[in-house]
């Protein structure tokens, strides 16, 4: 926890520097960290600076061991200036508990109403004070809440429930399909989690749903702001900034995070929103500097070179000698896929045995075909070493069973020789049983940091087109 915390005091303190007069900033937590959270954003923004503590219900009951059931989420917001933004036309729906409770009565075509006053306290001397239809309402020290003619065209639309006792003052009838909504709550429940099958679910670890993030963005910020989300994981803050027509940048740790939002947001908007990724290695001293840094990192971008949208990472573990595996068809007339591993290494020392114990890992699982990357280029004995492989037969013709590229032969335009196209598409093998399946639920983001920058706008001039996380311009 004080490690955790130690993370969030220096980025907290960088937001407060980012952000606008009129912005504001949310953080989502669980209760395990949400007080001291609370404390540690008292002591960066100010005590004055907390606006709410925010409820969110993010599951159904729980049934849990002497204690209550966990079932929500805190949502933190803090505004350091007045001048924050704040959208007061934006309501949310009446709970239908509400509905039901206070909406008691029904006319004939089924509409239901509450009873309602046409009547306020106190005595007036003009119009409002004067009896309408015979009924003197000030001895009962009111007053008419309408002049005589809103009255009347109010009976005229049927808005009024005339008493059946001699004497008793007319009521004003609410109907609930006419009610505008109420000011948004700080408990809320009217937004579902994510469903285990839904569409929208992406296998991400706390994914968040869309209309949360939808809800906050414009509660608190207007059409030119720019969101800022720096810890953007699977994206869901970025796609509702997106719908809602902001301007907005991203930041993650994780390499698989930026290629699950690319992914999404061409799903989404097909080709509509345009964005820009910084951090991720241009040219090959930048990929040396990539594979000193963080070896897991870099394994995942080598990774996703080859097929960003069929390969799968390996989660961190004990070594078996897999960095990530794809399927492909195999020769005409085969129902079946094969695999192929990816094999991925960072470091400058190269030699025959590798290549020997990779094929003895493809031999070890059964694989078809083999992918050692490399980052520097391999010695001539490396090469032969990986021609004993021989070959194997795929939907594309005959291929060498076991290859090597390096990222500085990639960075000059060479390709391997690999299966190619819709072949590699999870969605071919995704739903067969004969093979491991290819699990959708990607690995926890837990690496060492590493800043990946996505940022965009729903038009092409609006786009963040440089970014230096000391310059980062200001966001709401």
């Amino acid at each position: 926890m004080m490690a955790y915390l130690t993370i969030m005091s220096v980025r907290l303190h960088e937001l407060k520097r980012a952000l606008k007069p009129n912005g504001s900033v949310y953080l989502h937590c669980d209760p395990t960290a949400s007080h001291y959270l609370k404390i540690m954003m008292d002591g960066i923004f100010g005590p004055q600076a907390f606006k709410n503590e925010v409820v969110w219900k993010r599951t159904s009951a729980h049934n849990s061991a002497r204690k209550w059931g966990p079932i929500h989420d805190t949502i933190l917001m803090y505004a350091p200036s007045d001048k924050f933004f704040w959208n007061k036309s934006l309501t949310q729906k009446y709970d239908q508990d509400y509905i039901d409770a206070f909406f008691v009565h029904e006319d004939p075509d089924g509409r239901k109403w509450a009873r309602g006053d046409l009547t306020g306290s106190g005595t007036r001397r003009g119009e409002s004070g004067k009896p309408w239809r015979g009924i003197d309402v000030t001895a009962k020290g009111r007053h008419w809440a309408v002049p005589h003619h809103e009255l009347e065209n109010l009976d005229r639309a049927g808005m009024i429930h005339w008493p059946e006792k001699a004497g008793g003052v007319p009521r004003l009838k609410r109907y609930a399909d006419d009610l505008p909504g109420m000011p948004l709550q700080d408990i809320i429940t009217d937004i579902k989690p994510v469903h285990n099958i839904g569409r929208e679910r992406l296998g991400y670890p706390t994914q968040k749903p869309v209309t949360l993030l939808e809800r906050i963005i414009r509660a608190s910020s207007d059409n030119d702001a720019v969101v800022l989300d720096p810890f953007c994981g699977c994206g869901t803050t970025i796609e509702a900034a997106q719908r809602l027509g902001r301007r907005w940048i991203g930041i993650d740790i994780a390499y698989h995070a930026v290629r699950v939002i690319e992914g999404r947001m061409s799903d989404e908007f097909r080709g509509t929103s345009r964005f820009q990724v910084l951090g991720i290695p241009a040219a090959f001293d930048q990929a040396v500097a990539l594979a000193g840094r963080d070896k897991y990192q870099f394994q995942w971008w080598a990774n996703y070179l080859f097929d960003p949208h069929a390969v799968r990472e390996i989660k961190k573990g004990a070594d078996r000698g897999i960095d990530g595996e794809l399927y492909f068809p195999m020769g005409p007339g085969s129902r079946s896929y094969g695999k192929l591993l990816i094999s991925a290494k960072g470091g400058k020392k190269l030699s025959p045995s590798m290549i020997r114990e990779f094929r003895g890992v493809l031999d070890r699982d059964k694989a078809e075909m083999g992918l050692f990357v490399c980052l520097y280029r391999p010695t001539s004995e490396m090469v032969r070493e990986a021609a004993t492989a021989g070959f194997v037969d795929t939907a594309q013709g005959r291929k060498p069973r076991l290859q090597i590229v390096s990222i500085q032969d990639w960075f000059e335009g060479y390709r391997p020789d690999l299966p190619h196209g819709p072949q590699l598409d999870s969605a071919a093998f995704s739903r067969r049983r004969k093979r491991p399946s290819i699990p959708t639920k990607l690995p926890k983001p837990d690496q060492p940091e590493l800043p990946l920058v996505i940022a965009g706008a729903p038009t092409d001039d609006a786009v963040v087109r440089h970014f230096n996380p000391s310059k980062v311009r200001k966001a709401s």
